[in-house]
C-alpha cells in the first residue's frame, strides 16, 4: 500500500508539473450509475456515485490529471451499504476528438464495514467527449483482502474548461 501510495503522490506531482506547459485544463464533475459484479453482486442491488476529476489535455491527445469522488453499493437482503471513495490518477487517451479510452488507478477506501478497508482501485473507461459533456462505460473495482468491490455501468461528466494559453 505505501508503494501504491507513493506511486499515486509521483503522478499527481507530475500533473501539476505538466499544468505549467501550453494545453488544456479541465474541472469534470459527474454521476454513474452500474450494476454490481464480482464479490459486490451477492450483497448489492446497484450503485450510484458522484465523480470530481481534473485533467490537463496536451497537445499529442493524452489526458492526465486526479480523480475522486463516491459510489455507494446499496445493500440487498439485510446486507449494509458499501461505499468507495477512490484517490487516483487519471490517463486518457484521445485518438479524434470526440472519443476517449483511458483508466484512473490509485487507492480506494471501502467503508460500510466494521472498519475502513484500503486496496488496489481501477476503473477502465471508453466513451464519447465534447467540449462540455464526457458519456461513458466503465467497470470500476476495488481489491481488497476480503474480495473485489467491483461494478459495470455508465456515467456522464460535465466539463468545466480553462481554455488553452
Amino acid at each position: 500500500m505505501k508503494k501504491l501510495s507513493i506511486l499515486v503522490a509521483l503522478i499527481c506531482s507530475a500533473v501539476f508539473v505538466q499544468a505549467q506547459k501550453k494545453g488544456t485544463d479541465w474541472l469534470k464533475l459527474g454521476i454513474h450509475a452500474g450494476i454490481p459484479v464480482a464479490d459486490s453482486k451477492d450483497g448489492s442491488s446497484f450503485a450510484l456515485g458522484a465523480d470530481v476529476k481534473y485533467q490537463f489535455l496536451d497537445f499529442q491527445s493524452f489526458g492526465l490529471g486526479v480523480a475522486t469522488g463516491y459510489t455507494n453499493y446499496f445493500g440487498k437482503d439485510n446486507n449494509k451499504d458499501t461505499g468507495v471513495i477512490p484517490v487516483a490518477a487519471l490517463l486518457r487517451y484521445y485518438p479524434t476528438q470526440s472519443f476517449f479510452i483511458g483508466s484512473d488507478l490509485g487507492v480506494g477506501f471501502v467503508t460500510g464495514g466494521n472498519d475502513t478497508e484500503t486496496g488496489f482501485y481501477y476503473r477502465p473507461e471508453v466513451g464519447y467527449h465534447s467540449d462540455e459533456w464526457n458519456l461513458f462505460l466503465f467497470y470500476q473495482g476495488t481489491k481488497i483482502d476480503t474480495g473485489n468491490v467491483g461494478s459495470v455501468g455508465l456515467g456522464v461528466n460535465y466539463n468545466l474548461v480553462r481554455p488553452m494559453r
